[in-house]
């Protein structure tokens, strides 16, 4: 099946396109975009270590981490394909989209950073079961959380402590940074100094 250029595709067209291409396709508002490939080592050690890290946690409560090649629809003519993704819906193993995803995770690559944390976002948050979307930067320890309450509201982590460990009931896991870090030497995420302004002298 051939996608003409230019041309808005539905969600299903693309899915069926998609099974016979060897590049890394998202589709955007109805439009086939291709993404970048050739991801840097630490990008995807740090995926793989996520995936190994939540894999058999996530299991025991009946959901499977995959990385890469699980489609997430985010809209009537959007498909993404987030580096992680935790499916808490029934198994099913000719699904071409998750079910039921529960979490998902974006590992930043030289210029995905600004449309991971803005369009990407806005596309994860509108998702009917998405409760959990983190960012991880492979570089530097750095890892932001946007979590759903039970109101629906989104609220914001941020992590950038190898020390810490991310708490995740809602997949029954905890992920440790320095389990998302391992074999990598990441940089510290540099941090604000307050600097104290002497006082100013009393007039009169």
């Amino acid at each position: 099946m051939k996608v003409p250029e230019q041309a808005r595709v539905s969600a299903e067209t693309f899915l069926e396109w998609i099974v016979d291409q060897d590049g890394r396709f998202e589709l955007v508002g109805g439009h086939v975009v291709e993404m970048m490939a050739g991801a840097k080592q630490g990008h995807n050690v740090v995926v793989s270590n996520i995936v190994m890290a939540l894999g058999p946690q996530a299991k025991r409560g009946g959901c499977r981490t995959t990385s890469s090649d699980t489609a997430v629809q985010t809209g009537r003519d959007a498909i993404r394909f987030p580096d992680v993704v935790v499916d808490c819906g029934p198994p099913d193993p000719s699904a071409l989209v998750a079910a039921s995803p529960t979490l998902v995770i974006e590992v930043s690559s030289p210029g995905t950073s600004q449309i991971d944390t803005t369009d990407k976002l806005d596309e994860y948050q509108r998702h009917a079961t998405i409760r959990l979307i983190l960012f991880a930067e492979p570089d530097t320890v750095s890892v932001k959380l946007y979590r759903r309450n039970i109101a629906g509201d989104w609220t914001a982590e941020r992590y950038d402590d190898l020390e810490d460990a991310i708490d995740l009931p809602e997949i029954g896991a905890v992920l440790s940074l320095r389990d998302v870090y391992d074999t990598l030497s990441p940089r510290q995420r540099p941090r604000l100094q307050l600097i104290e302004m002497p006082s100013r002298p009393k007039e009169g």
